[in-house]
Protein backbone atom coordinates (compact mmCIF):
# COMPACT_ATOMS: atom_id res chain seq x y z
CA UNK A 1 0.00 0.00 0.00
CA UNK A 2 2.80 2.12 0.87
CA UNK A 3 4.28 1.96 -2.52
CA UNK A 4 1.34 2.46 -3.69
CA UNK A 5 0.58 5.96 -2.55
CA UNK A 6 4.41 6.79 -3.24
CA UNK A 7 3.83 6.26 -6.90
CA UNK A 8 0.62 7.64 -7.05
CA UNK A 9 0.79 11.29 -4.85
CA UNK A 10 4.03 12.36 -6.86
CA UNK A 11 1.51 12.18 -10.02
CA UNK A 12 -1.59 13.46 -8.41
CA UNK A 13 0.01 16.02 -6.61
CA UNK A 14 2.05 17.27 -10.49
CA UNK A 15 -1.65 16.55 -12.26
CA UNK A 16 -2.79 19.19 -9.69
CA UNK A 17 -0.25 21.99 -9.89
CA UNK A 18 -0.68 21.44 -13.98
CA UNK A 19 -4.32 22.00 -13.70
CA UNK A 20 -3.97 24.85 -11.20
CA UNK A 21 -1.25 26.49 -13.81
CA UNK A 22 -3.73 26.06 -16.80
CA UNK A 23 -6.45 27.79 -15.10
CA UNK A 24 -4.77 30.50 -14.45
CA UNK A 25 -3.24 30.78 -17.49
CA UNK A 26 -6.68 30.44 -19.28
CA UNK A 27 -7.31 33.87 -17.77
CA UNK A 28 -4.55 35.47 -19.60
CA UNK A 29 -5.73 34.74 -23.16
CA UNK A 30 -9.26 35.69 -22.07
CA UNK A 31 -10.72 38.18 -25.43
CA UNK A 32 -7.40 37.50 -27.17
CA UNK A 33 -7.75 36.57 -31.27
CA UNK A 34 -5.73 33.47 -32.21
CA UNK A 35 -2.34 35.74 -33.00
CA UNK A 36 -2.63 37.79 -29.95
CA UNK A 37 -2.45 33.95 -28.05
CA UNK A 38 0.05 32.48 -29.99
CA UNK A 39 2.21 35.60 -29.77
CA UNK A 40 1.98 35.81 -26.12
CA UNK A 41 2.66 31.81 -25.86
CA UNK A 42 5.67 32.40 -27.83
CA UNK A 43 7.00 35.72 -26.31
CA UNK A 44 6.88 34.71 -22.74
CA UNK A 45 8.07 31.00 -23.23
CA UNK A 46 5.28 29.27 -21.72
CA UNK A 47 6.59 26.09 -23.48
CA UNK A 48 10.04 26.57 -22.47
CA UNK A 49 12.10 25.22 -19.42
CA UNK A 50 14.63 27.43 -17.86
CA UNK A 51 17.45 25.35 -20.06
CA UNK A 52 15.21 25.85 -22.94
CA UNK A 53 14.56 29.78 -22.55
CA UNK A 54 18.16 30.86 -23.93
CA UNK A 55 16.26 30.21 -27.56
CA UNK A 56 14.46 33.17 -29.35
CA UNK A 57 11.53 30.41 -30.15
CA UNK A 58 11.06 27.09 -28.54
CA UNK A 59 7.61 24.80 -29.75
CA UNK A 60 8.38 22.56 -26.45
CA UNK A 61 9.20 19.13 -26.07
CA UNK A 62 6.86 17.53 -28.72
CA UNK A 63 8.87 18.97 -31.01
CA UNK A 64 12.60 18.70 -29.64
CA UNK A 65 12.70 15.36 -27.18
CA UNK A 66 14.28 12.88 -29.33
CA UNK A 67 12.11 10.01 -27.19
CA UNK A 68 9.13 12.06 -28.48
CA UNK A 69 10.62 12.84 -31.87
CA UNK A 70 12.87 10.44 -33.60
CA UNK A 71 10.11 7.55 -34.16
CA UNK A 72 7.60 10.43 -36.07
CA UNK A 73 10.16 11.61 -38.44
CA UNK A 74 11.27 8.02 -38.95
CA UNK A 75 7.65 6.66 -39.60
CA UNK A 76 6.86 9.97 -41.80
CA UNK A 77 9.92 10.10 -44.18
CA UNK A 78 8.71 6.42 -45.13
CA UNK A 79 5.40 7.43 -45.64
CA UNK A 80 6.48 10.51 -47.37
CA UNK A 81 9.07 7.96 -49.67
CA UNK A 82 5.90 5.69 -50.34
CA UNK A 83 4.59 7.83 -52.86
CA UNK A 84 5.46 7.57 -56.79
CA UNK A 85 6.81 11.22 -56.45
CA UNK A 86 7.90 13.16 -53.71
CA UNK A 87 4.71 14.82 -52.05
CA UNK A 88 3.47 18.51 -51.67
CA UNK A 89 2.99 19.77 -48.22
CA UNK A 90 1.53 22.22 -45.73
CA UNK A 91 2.78 21.85 -42.43
CA UNK A 92 0.14 23.89 -39.58
CA UNK A 93 1.45 24.98 -36.89
CA UNK A 94 5.28 24.49 -38.09
CA UNK A 95 6.49 26.42 -35.08
CA UNK A 96 10.46 26.98 -34.85
CA UNK A 97 10.65 24.31 -37.75
CA UNK A 98 12.47 21.90 -35.60
CA UNK A 99 10.54 18.81 -36.74
CA UNK A 100 9.77 20.22 -40.55
CA UNK A 101 13.67 20.28 -41.45
CA UNK A 102 13.85 17.11 -40.67
CA UNK A 103 11.43 15.83 -43.46
CA UNK A 104 12.13 18.86 -45.91
CA UNK A 105 13.91 16.85 -48.45
CA UNK A 106 11.22 13.88 -48.89
CA UNK A 107 8.78 16.45 -50.18
CA UNK A 108 8.62 18.66 -53.65
CA UNK A 109 7.49 22.04 -52.37
CA UNK A 110 7.14 22.48 -48.88
CA UNK A 111 4.87 24.97 -46.94
CA UNK A 112 5.13 25.76 -43.09
CA UNK A 113 2.68 27.80 -41.96
CA UNK A 114 2.37 29.13 -38.27
CA UNK A 115 0.14 32.42 -36.81
CA UNK A 116 3.48 34.11 -34.84
CA UNK A 117 4.81 36.86 -37.51
CA UNK A 118 7.98 36.94 -35.78
CA UNK A 119 8.47 33.42 -35.70
CA UNK A 120 8.13 33.12 -39.13
CA UNK A 121 10.24 35.94 -40.48
CA UNK A 122 13.06 34.03 -37.76
CA UNK A 123 12.60 31.06 -39.96
CA UNK A 124 12.56 32.49 -43.09
CA UNK A 125 15.84 33.27 -42.22
CA UNK A 126 17.44 30.56 -40.14
CA UNK A 127 16.15 27.91 -42.91
CA UNK A 128 16.61 29.99 -46.13
CA UNK A 129 18.70 27.12 -48.25
CA UNK A 130 15.62 24.43 -47.59
CA UNK A 131 13.49 26.23 -49.50
CA UNK A 132 10.46 26.26 -47.62
CA UNK A 133 7.55 28.85 -48.07
CA UNK A 134 6.94 30.30 -44.78
CA UNK A 135 3.76 31.77 -44.38
CA UNK A 136 2.03 33.54 -41.78
CA UNK A 137 -1.48 32.51 -41.52
CA UNK A 138 -4.64 31.77 -39.79
CA UNK A 139 -5.38 28.07 -40.24
CA UNK A 140 -8.82 28.68 -38.96
CA UNK A 141 -9.83 31.48 -41.49
CA UNK A 142 -7.01 32.41 -44.12
CA UNK A 143 -6.86 30.40 -46.97
CA UNK A 144 -4.02 27.87 -47.27
CA UNK A 145 -2.32 26.55 -50.10
CA UNK A 146 -3.04 23.30 -52.04
CA UNK A 147 -0.99 20.58 -51.32
CA UNK A 148 -1.25 16.85 -51.30
CA UNK A 149 -0.49 16.29 -46.99
CA UNK A 150 -1.29 18.15 -44.37
CA UNK A 151 0.41 17.93 -41.38
CA UNK A 152 -1.06 19.24 -38.04
CA UNK A 153 1.31 17.56 -34.94
CA UNK A 154 0.18 19.03 -31.25
CA UNK A 155 -1.45 22.37 -32.30
CA UNK A 156 -5.58 21.34 -32.27
CA UNK A 157 -4.77 20.45 -28.77
CA UNK A 158 -4.19 24.44 -27.73
CA UNK A 159 -7.09 25.38 -29.89
CA UNK A 160 -11.24 25.47 -28.72
CA UNK A 161 -13.19 22.81 -29.90
CA UNK A 162 -14.42 26.43 -32.10
CA UNK A 163 -11.83 27.04 -33.46
CA UNK A 164 -11.22 23.79 -34.43
CA UNK A 165 -14.42 23.46 -36.25
CA UNK A 166 -13.56 26.38 -38.38
CA UNK A 167 -10.33 24.87 -38.64
CA UNK A 168 -12.09 21.17 -39.88
CA UNK A 169 -14.09 24.17 -42.47
CA UNK A 170 -10.65 25.60 -43.77
CA UNK A 171 -9.33 22.46 -44.91
CA UNK A 172 -12.46 20.90 -46.56
CA UNK A 173 -11.50 19.87 -50.06
CA UNK A 174 -7.79 20.58 -50.12
CA UNK A 175 -5.75 17.86 -48.78
CA UNK A 176 -5.51 14.13 -49.68
CA UNK A 177 -4.02 13.53 -46.20
CA UNK A 178 -4.21 15.06 -42.57
CA UNK A 179 -1.73 13.65 -40.47
CA UNK A 180 -3.15 14.79 -36.89
CA UNK A 181 -0.35 14.07 -33.77
CA UNK A 182 -2.18 14.61 -30.29
CA UNK A 183 -1.02 13.71 -26.95
CA UNK A 184 -3.89 11.42 -25.55
CA UNK A 185 -3.79 10.17 -21.73
CA UNK A 186 -4.31 6.50 -20.50
CA UNK A 187 -7.67 5.06 -22.47
CA UNK A 188 -9.29 4.12 -19.07
CA UNK A 189 -10.93 7.50 -18.76
CA UNK A 190 -10.54 9.17 -21.46
CA UNK A 191 -13.12 11.55 -23.08
CA UNK A 192 -12.66 12.96 -26.03
CA UNK A 193 -12.87 16.73 -27.56
CA UNK A 194 -13.69 18.38 -23.69
CA UNK A 195 -14.09 21.74 -24.68
CA UNK A 196 -11.50 24.40 -23.66
CA UNK A 197 -10.52 28.18 -24.65
CA UNK A 198 -7.38 28.61 -26.85
CA UNK A 199 -3.90 28.79 -25.17
CA UNK A 200 -0.92 27.19 -24.10
CA UNK A 201 -2.44 24.48 -21.75
CA UNK A 202 -4.21 21.37 -23.75
CA UNK A 203 -7.06 18.97 -22.34
CA UNK A 204 -4.61 16.42 -21.29
CA UNK A 205 -5.17 16.64 -17.55
CA UNK A 206 -8.99 16.58 -18.11
CA UNK A 207 -8.43 13.31 -19.55
CA UNK A 208 -9.60 14.58 -23.02
CA UNK A 209 -7.51 14.55 -26.38
CA UNK A 210 -8.67 15.84 -29.60
CA UNK A 211 -10.18 13.19 -31.60
CA UNK A 212 -11.41 14.33 -35.26
CA UNK A 213 -13.72 11.50 -35.90
CA UNK A 214 -15.89 11.77 -32.60
CA UNK A 215 -18.32 14.21 -31.50
CA UNK A 216 -18.56 16.87 -31.90
CA UNK A 217 -16.63 17.14 -35.07
CA UNK A 218 -17.27 13.71 -36.91
CA UNK A 219 -14.77 14.04 -39.72
CA UNK A 220 -15.63 12.42 -43.20
CA UNK A 221 -12.76 10.12 -43.96
CA UNK A 222 -12.11 7.63 -46.33
CA UNK A 223 -9.96 5.61 -44.27
CA UNK A 224 -7.50 6.25 -41.28
CA UNK A 225 -4.22 4.25 -40.17
CA UNK A 226 -1.78 4.52 -37.41
CA UNK A 227 1.49 6.24 -38.09
CA UNK A 228 3.09 6.02 -34.49
CA UNK A 229 3.04 6.35 -30.92
CA UNK A 230 5.69 7.87 -29.15
CA UNK A 231 6.28 7.85 -24.87
CA UNK A 232 8.74 8.84 -22.74
CA UNK A 233 9.64 9.47 -19.34
CA UNK A 234 9.29 13.28 -19.56
CA UNK A 235 5.98 12.97 -19.97
CA UNK A 236 2.48 11.02 -18.84
CA UNK A 237 0.20 9.53 -21.83
CA UNK A 238 1.64 9.41 -24.95
CA UNK A 239 2.01 11.27 -28.54
CA UNK A 240 -0.38 9.34 -31.36
CA UNK A 241 0.10 10.13 -34.68
CA UNK A 242 -2.65 9.18 -37.06
CA UNK A 243 -2.98 8.98 -40.94
CA UNK A 244 -6.61 10.33 -42.04
CA UNK A 245 -7.33 10.26 -45.28
CA UNK A 246 -10.09 12.54 -46.68
CA UNK A 247 -12.41 12.89 -49.57
CA UNK A 248 -11.48 15.78 -51.99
Amino acid sequence: MKKILKFLIPKFILRMKNKFIASRTRKEFLNKSQKDIFKMIYSKKMWAGEKEKKYKFYSGLGSHSEELTNKYIIELRNFLQSFPKKPNVVDLGCGDFAIGSKIRDKCDRYYGIDIVDELIEENKKKFRNLSVEFLSLDITNDQLPSADICTVRLVLQHMSNESIHKFIKNINNKYKFLIVTEHFPSPEKFVPNINKPSGSDTRFYDNSAVDLNAPPFNLKIIDMKDLCECSSDLIEGSLKTKILQLSI
